[in-house]
């Protein structure tokens, strides 16, 4: 068993000092919580563009970077898995760059996982708001199995939300085909 400070590196998102103000030939687009709606991750097209003078090289998101959310009632973790550029995340997020023993996408995964997600939540404050801080994320527990193990269980994971996907589909097709049917025998 490792800690997440052993595997990762870990910061905070970039903190702006008053509301952000969109600029749409801003340089940098800005990932904020509400942009995140599941495990998937987010679109990139839909982001806020954002002029800032201040922000560092490190401060940039890439591709194998973790977004974690810190503050509210949801704790979930993302993994970048695709090429992104010029991007920041706001300081509700921890971003995490896992070392080579680790694939991004696995400890997403793993973070959003129930042992995981316990850790958290006994080590947030606060009641509707809730946070955790940098020293309680640095000291999560990380199952880390080798790299093919865990690119199996992603490559599972990945399947199973490609399945739910197509069940909704064919539920929605089946209601709206019983819909249609319907109505035709009435008229």
């Amino acid at each position: 068993m490792l800690y997440l400070k052993d595997i990762a590196t870990i910061r905070s998102g970039y903190l702006f000092r008053e509301r952000i103000k969109p600029d749409a030939s801003g340089q940098y687009r800005v990932v904020q919580v509400g942009d995140v709606a599941t495990d998937d991750g987010f679109s990139d097209s839909s982001l806020v563009r954002v002029s800032l003078p201040d922000v560092k090289r490190s401060q940039v998101l890439e591709s194998g970077d973790v977004l974690f959310i810190s503050r509210g009632p949801r704790k979930l973790a993302i993994a970048i898995t695709w090429p992104i550029e010029n991007t920041i995340a706001t300081s509700q997020f921890f971003v995490l760059r896992p070392d080579e023993r680790l694939l991004p996408e696995f400890l997403a995964w793993y973070i959003n996982q129930r042992p995981a997600q316990r850790y958290i939540e006994e080590h947030s404050t606060g009641t509707s708001a809730s946070l955790i801080n940098l020293e309680a994320v640095k000291g999560l527990p990380v199952e880390a199995p080798p790299v093919e193990t865990q690119a199996r269980i992603t490559k599972i994971h990945q399947l199973s939300l490609r399945e739910k996907e197509l069940m909704e589909a064919i539920q929605n097709k089946r209601r709206a085909l019983i819909e249609t049917t319907l109505l035709k025998a009435i008229g």
